[in-house]
């Protein structure tokens, strides 16, 4: 009832208060059921293809140690990880990686990406800009890259079914030098 001189206050309904936390209880029991999980709906047991390739599902980051950028790529892409490359001056042999931004044994989520601080040499050669090769074929891609004078290593992508290059490192637009190896991530 108003008061005389004083605006009604409007009145609330209590079950749009109780909206909120009803699908916050909801939410939690279906994730607590299994549902939306990469569960197997036969036995309850963890699918090989969805749990092990799907963004989300836990990945190991290895020791990549002084290896060559090649070999560490194909071992990240082996845990579900992708490289973020960074060239760096270093006395290192080029094409060496001497650091890595995640100490091994660290878990992350497949899809994540770790830097590598890649060497480019004692006599580094001169700076080329990176063609960017993203939505093109992984021939168009690699034609493109390998036209500028880089070496291309080619990781596939399960999730992606199209023939179609979804990411590079180093990004298109960056300068690195001429002859480093640029890690292409396509489908197909």
């Amino acid at each position: 009832m108003a008061i005389p001189g004083q605006p009604a206050r409007p009145r609330r309904r209590p079950a749009l208060r109780l909206v909120a936390p009803l699908a916050l209880v909801l939410g939690l029991a279906l994730v607590g059921a299994g549902c939306g999980s990469d569960d197997d709906e036969a036995g309850g047991t963890t699918g090989t293809s969805a749990a092990t390739t799907g963004p989300g599902a836990a990945a190991t980051v290895p020791d990549v140690g002084q290896g060559e950028l090649a070999d560490a790529a194909q071992q990240l892409a082996d845990e579900g990880l992708r490289v973020a490359v960074k060239y760096v001056p270093a006395n290192d042999p080029r094409g060496r990686v001497i650091g890595q931004s995640q100490p091994p044994g660290t878990e992350l989520q497949r899809g994540d990406a770790v830097s590598l601080n890649v060497s480019i040499g004692p006599k580094p050669r001169p700076n080329v800009t990176v063609p960017d090769a993203t939505e093109k074929t992984e021939a168009e891609g690699r034609a493109a890259l390998e036209r500028a004078g880089f070496e291309v290593l080619t990781i596939a992508v399960p999730a992606v079914t199209q023939d179609v290059v979804v990411s590079h490192s180093p990004p298109g637009a960056s300068r690195v030098p001429r002859g480093s190896l640029v890690i292409l991530y396509a489908g197909g």
